[in-house]
């Protein structure tokens, strides 16, 4: 199964190896997040530049507005995928008929989030997700 977690939740040892395959998905690797602690660091999983800076932008200017500045970019519309995201992507879900597999990103749990846009694109592709807390009609409705 396909899982997610936050950056606080591997720091904070709430969810460890012994729970599955950890992978990172931010575009950057996270400062303080000690590299023992994650099983693979996914670049390619992340939004593109642009769109995270766009993002961080919007959010700073609407005060921290997490989901507003994800509505305000239209994150849906715009995150994707290259060929070797989707192939990425595909291993992990192979790997997760086998083991849980935990995507990782700073964003916390119930946040709009491209991890949970990842879930969905796992899902389709034919990966049991563990939940998804959101709607995403939009990106649903380009969904690959």
């Amino acid at each position: 199964m396909i899982k997610q977690a936050t950056v606080e939740d591997i720091s904070n040892s709430r969810i460890t190896k012994r729970h599955g395959r950890i992978v990172v998905t931010t575009r950057y690797y996270p400062r303080f997040l000690k590299r023992k602690l994650v099983d693979d660091y996914e670049g390619v999983l992340a939004p593109t530049k642009d769109l995270l800076a766009e993002f961080k932008v919007r959010e700073d200017e609407m005060g921290g507005d997490h989901d507003g500045a994800f509505a305000d970019v239209e994150y849906e519309s715009k995150f994707a995928l290259s060929e070797s995201g989707m192939a990425k992507l595909r291993e992990y879900v192979t790997l997760s008929e086998t083991q849980d597999v935990y995507f990782v990103c700073h964003c916390r749990l119930g946040q709009r989030c491209h991890r949970e846009l990842l879930l969905l694109i796992a899902q389709k592709m034919g990966a049991q997700v563990w939940r998804v807390f959101l709607d995403y009609p939009v990106f649903l409705a380009r969904c690959p």
